[in-house]
């Protein structure tokens, strides 16, 4: 009888414990579904800098991981404050990686290098290119099966003139794998799910 009521409070005091720390995630919970679907960047700007000071433990390089996200894309539309938000979006990236060094941190850092060689593809490509690669190594090493890798190398393929190795054709072997395994990706509520959007916008001038 002893053990059965032991048994019965330990259930009781776990179910407590997922309970609070439910309730201790739920505001970044909230935040990653405001991006998915694709809420307003300036103002989840403010709402995911509220959140690094506050998210620890595993979690902890969400926020800033989101925060790289987001300047990165602010940067790209704002042609006048471009270079301020991708300097935001690098700051945010390296932070990031410092709290957890996985796959996910490096593409955001290869997204952020990348808007800040956009600002001037021409003059900055040389100054940029290995950094960019160079993260998404880092990723692929560590993840071989992230699709975001393959956006990215995609992207960057299809923008990159056929002169040097670029074009549709050299990108959609990585457009097409980076389907195959956005198609097998499970989403989960506080990871990153972002691609099929991105992918769709590609296939409007390159069919893959």
């Amino acid at each position: 009888m002893r053990i059965i009521f032991l048994s019965i409070l330990f259930k009781l005091f776990s179910f407590g414990l997922m309970a609070q720390a439910g309730n201790a995630n739920q505001p970044l919970i909230d935040a990653v579904a405001q991006f998915n679907s694709g809420n307003d960047p300036k103002a989840l700007v403010a709402t995911f800098e509220k959140l690094v000071p506050t998210t620890s433990g595993s979690n902890a390089w969400i926020p800033s991981y989101y925060l790289a996200l987001l300047n990165a894309s602010l940067s790209i539309k704002n042609k006048n404050l471009a270079d301020p938000y991708a300097d935001k979006a690098i700051y945010w990236a390296n932070l990031s990686i410092a709290a957890s060094p996985n796959d996910e941190n490096y593409c955001a850092l290869s997204m952020a290098k990348i808007s800040k060689m956009a600002v001037n593809p021409f003059l900055r490509w040389v100054t940029y290119e290995k950094s960019i690669y160079a993260a998404l190594k880092v990723a692929k090493n560590a993840n071989p099966l992230n699709p975001r890798i393959y956006i990215l190398e995609g992207s960057l393929t299809l923008n990159l003139p056929s002169l040097f190795g670029g074009g549709c054709d050299k990108a959609k072997p990585m457009l097409t794998k980076a389907r195959e395994l956005l198609d097998k990706q499970n989403p989960q509520i506080l990871l990153p799910t972002w691609g099929k959007q991105r992918l769709e916008e590609f296939k409007q001038g390159c069919s893959f």
